[in-house]
């Protein structure tokens, strides 16, 4: 009787472990599943004990190890489930990873090539205001070179006024007796007026007679 009574007050089915999450699992040494099948096997053994080797006793027994073993491969199925999803997680976590790293390579790679970029644009900038200044020099030392002839040109025409009666000495004789005419006869080499065609004779006198 006293037997009887403790295999009635034996919770049935054993309440399973609360499902945690993949993470917790992961965590677990011994699978959910080998302790589902510990608490059944303990669970049929104190029942046999309990009840003795009556048909009656082997049905019931028979009828729980059913539902355990129905416990335990929906147990194992969850824990698969859990598994596939900590590892898939985890392959997950890792990519995300790699392409974290990816993508850091990738801005060090763009920080080098602003920084290149800027050191390319100081020396360009450095290049234009020396040539700059280049241009500054050279147009200074054009515009005193083209200052200088105006004055000299300035001072020329003091020197060259004594020509200015020159004009005057300037004459033209078609011929001997334009010559005569003029009062000019004979006519010499360096006189005004004097050409070859008055000197026939090529002597440096011209219009002699």
């Amino acid at each position: 009787m006293t037997d009887s009574t403790a295999r009635d007050s034996v919770v049935w089915p054993p309440p399973l472990p609360s499902t945690q999450s993949a993470g917790a699992k992961k965590r677990r040494v011994v699978p959910l599943w080998m302790l589902v099948a510990a608490s059944a096997t303990a669970l049929v053994l104190g029942s046999a004990m309990g009840t003795g080797a009556g048909a009656s006793g082997t049905a019931e027994v028979q009828e729980q190890l059913d539902a355990v073993q129905t416990e335990l491969v929906a147990s194992q199925e969850t824990f698969g489930a859990q598994a596939e999803a900590a590892y898939e997680s985890e392959t997950a976590r890792l990519a995300a990873e790699k392409d974290l790293a990816a993508a850091e390579a990738t801005v060090v790679a763009l920080q080098s090539k602003v920084d290149a970029l800027t050191t390319d644009a100081s020396s360009s900038a450095t290049t234009i205001a020396a040539r700059d200044a280049r241009i500054s020099e050279l147009e200074a030392a054009a515009a005193t070179r083209a200052a200088a002839p105006v004055a000299v040109a300035d001072v020329a025409p003091a020197a060259a006024a004594p020509a200015a009666a020159a004009p005057a000495s300037s004459a033209y004789y078609a011929n001997c007796d334009a010559v005569r005419a003029a009062g000019a006869a004979p006519i010499t080499t360096g006189d005004p007026g004097y050409s070859r065609k008055l000197d026939r004779d090529g002597d440096g006198v011209g219009c002699e007679s």
